[in-house]
């Protein structure tokens, strides 16, 4: 009987718990420890993506790899300001003004670091390993100080500056002359619709020759002329010409100058190797030996009646390479078979004598040829490669008190004055290196440039007025752990020689050189990142490096920091109006970005330098030098502070100076480049890698190299992660 009852009972509260259920009553449940059933969602909008769960992000889809079309870099370029932003004060007398205004602020910005990926600063005793002046590894401070002040001059919109003083003194960048040579046009590239050898071959020609009236007849002559280049005892240089008003009464026997087949010069000396640059000396005649003569045999090497024979067959070949009926290797090995076919000569009997005639050449000039980081060939101003006035002497039996050193070359003047002119340019051969006539600086220009920016006023100008912000070392947090030594990549520096990289390009197939009209460069030059990270030189690497001393090796031995390492930094910083504190905290801030990671150290390139930084801001109190002690202790002056104040007076001054909009276009591109996210996409490390020379066996060189292709905008690369 009490079975039964308690049944029924158990079915009446059922059902009473059912209706109080249909009815809304869920309270009632809840009493007898059941949960009231989950109510039925709404569909879920059209526009949104459904997964199969709840509560986890579904997997990103591989990346498609990127156009074959297009160039990729591990680098990009932030676009520059159309105007400079100026800071509040215009001069020194401003500068002291400013900073007496009551109303700056001081404090400190804590900044939490942790390693994203390997991290690699170098600057110790031990080149291999990270800085650790007191045993644990460290990042400097003026890392810091570098990495900040780079990413606040463009967020301030700062201005674009370059040095000429020295290449290692650059502010944002080194202001020389991009060198170049363009011999040969690139038929494979033009056949492709790519005519950038063309227009590049074309300029080279018009600026190393010229055409000239000849007995009725129009020829073309080249402007550079043979000569030797003279350091003077006060250490000038000048270039002295040939003096071919006299010549020798058997010009036959020994000729001012001239050119003798490679197969005879063997006979008389040896053979030539295939990068051989240098000049030999025969008593008083120099032959100047051009190097990369092609020839891997070369006792092969023809007389000028067999190699105008080859020229026909050769150019047959080249007609075949173009239609791609064989390969670049096919055709490499019959061209070296036989090579260059001529060295010209000089004499030293025949320097000008008439010191008026030199030619001065002037000390940019000199700068310009010493910083032409790409010459592969024999360096004209290396103390090896000189002859001295001893040897002079020796060897042409004539007195030279007033000359230290002379080497032979060949050299372009241009007129500066009646009867003078000046040296422009000079190299080994004839036809040498020239540099462009703009230098970086003139095609990186930017309305204001000359006015005091933000990073002027906050980190220092020199002669003028110190640093207001001062970075210590970072502090390590727990133990930092170090991965295996090994030899890395070479740190190579940037190659502003290629201009489809570093110039704005147009859509069209028309590529823009230095000295192109409307050249401008592409901005800030940043790193993605990639977690790819992938910086162990590869066995081409190290057998280029094999047997070399350490001062010639191209790759180095390093020690990374692993990722996951993390640091504490401290900035401090002093008299600061809430517009700079602002800009110093929009570093970190980046307009609201919640993903951005920066870049520091060495091996960027290959995604070292990944860093997360997490800042906090701590502002002087009014009563900070009032009080020594609180509560027992040393008295705290600083105070935590929310920077959404100093953010918000920084952008309210972009808008009373009329830049908010340019700004905004700046940190679009700046957040795009910083952005971590990218990295989770499978895929991603294609679309920034470094292209490669060696990808296709068939040619033995990246297509794009030969089509000169473009890099593509940041916000263009960005938008295919989205």
């Amino acid at each position: 009987m009490s079975i039964i009852v308690s049944s029924r009972l158990s079915r009446l509260i059922g059902t009473v718990i059912d209706l109080a259920r249909l009815k809304g009553f869920d309270a009632l449940g809840k009493k007898f420890g059941i949960e009231p059933p989950a109510k039925k969602l709404s569909p879920p909008p059209k526009d949104l993506a459904t997964a199969p769960y709840i509560g986890i992000e579904p997997p990103a889809k591989k990346l498609s790899p990127p156009p074959k079309d297009l160039a990729t870099a591990p680098y990009n370029f932030v676009s520059l300001p159309k105007k400079v932003l100026p800071a509040q004060f215009e001069d020194v007398d401003g500068f002291k003004e400013h900073i007496g205004a009551a109303g700056n602020i001081s404090g400190e910005i804590l900044l939490d670091i942790k390693a994203l990926t390997p991290l690699f600063i170098g600057g110790g005793q031990d080149d291999t390993k990270t800085f650790a002046p007191v045993g644990s590894p460290i990042i400097p401070g003026s890392s810091l100080r570098g990495m900040v002040k780079n990413i606040l001059k463009i967020v301030t919109c700062g201005a674009f500056r370059g040095q000429t003083d020295s290449q290692k003194n650059g502010d944002d960048f080194n202001d020389e002359h991009i060198y170049f040579r363009c011999l040969m046009k690139n038929n494979k590239a033009e056949l492709k619709g790519y005519n950038w050898s063309v227009a590049l071959h074309a300029y080279y020609v018009k600026r190393m020759s010229r055409d000239i009236e000849k007995d009725g007849k129009k020829i073309t002559v080249k402007n550079a002329y043979p000569g030797f280049l003279i350091r003077k005892a006060d250490g000038k240089y000048f270039i002295a010409p040939l003096n071919k008003k006299v010549l020798p009464q058997d010009e036959a026997s020994n000729p001012p100058t001239g050119f003798i087949t490679i197969k005879d010069f063997q006979k008389k000396f040896g053979k030539v190797g295939f990068r051989d640059s240098r000049i030999h000396l025969a008593g008083a005649t120099a032959y100047v030996v051009t190097g990369n003569q092609w020839a891997n045999k070369p006792e092969r090497l023809l007389d000028a009646a067999a190699y105008e024979k080859f020229k026909a067959n050769l150019k047959i070949l080249r007609e075949k390479l173009d239609k791609e009926e064989i390969s670049k290797a096919t055709f490499d090995a019959e061209a070296r078979k036989h090579g260059k076919q001529i060295i010209r000569f000089t004499s030293l009997l025949y320097i000008e004598p008439n010191r008026e005639e030199w030619f001065e050449v002037p000390e940019e000039v000199l700068r310009s040829y010493r910083r032409d980081r790409n010459r592969g060939g024999l360096d004209l101003l290396k103390k090896e490669n000189f002859l001295t006035r001893d040897e002079l002497e020796r060897r042409t039996g004539q007195d030279y008190p007033d000359v230290d050193t002379i080497i032979p070359c060949h050299f372009l003047t241009k007129e500066i004055a009646d009867d003078k002119s000046v040296v422009t340019a000079f190299g080994h051969g004839q036809c040498f290196r020239i540099p462009y006539k703009k230098s970086i600086g003139d095609v990186a220009k930017i309305s204001g440039s000359d006015a005091i920016d933000f990073a002027d006023a906050v980190f220092g100008k020199e002669k003028f007025w110190a640093s207001r912000v001062y970075f210590e070392d970072t502090a390590p947090v727990g133990k930092i752990s170090e991965l295996p030594t090994a030899t890395a990549h070479p740190l190579m520096q940037p190659n502003p020689t290629s201009y489809q990289l570093y110039l704005k390009q147009n859509d069209d197939r028309e590529l823009k050189h230095w000295d192109s009209d409307g050249a401008q460069v592409r901005g800030y030059k940043l790193y993605w990142h990639n977690r790819d990270v992938d910086w162990k030189a590869n066995a081409d690497e190290l057998k280029l490096d094999r047997g070399k001393s350490s001062e010639k090796r191209l790759t180095q031995d390093i020690t990374p920091l692993d990722k996951g390492n993390k640091f504490t930094a401290k900035i401090r910083f002093k008299n600061l109006s809430a517009e700079e504190l602002g800009a110093l905290m929009m570093v970190f801030d980046l307009n609201g970005a919640t993903n951005a990671a920066y870049k520091i150290g060495k091996g960027k390139p290959f995604g070292l330098g990944s860093i997360r930084i997490k800042p906090t801001l701590f502002v002087e109190s009014d009563d900070a030098y009032t009080e020594l002690f609180d509560g027992g202790g040393w008295h705290n002056p600083c105070l935590k502070k929310n920077p959404s104040e100093y953010l918000d007076a920084f952008q309210k001054y972009l808008k009373t100076r009329d830049m908010y909009k340019v700004w905004q276009n700046v940190m679009e591109e700046l957040n795009m480049i910083l952005d971590w996210s990218p990295t989770q996409r499978d895929g991603w490390s294609e679309y920034i890698k470094t292209m490669s020379g060696n990808v296709s066996k068939k040619d033995n060189v990246d297509e794009r190299f030969i089509q000169r292709a473009r890099l593509q905008k940041i916000k263009s690369i960005f938008e295919v992660v989205k």
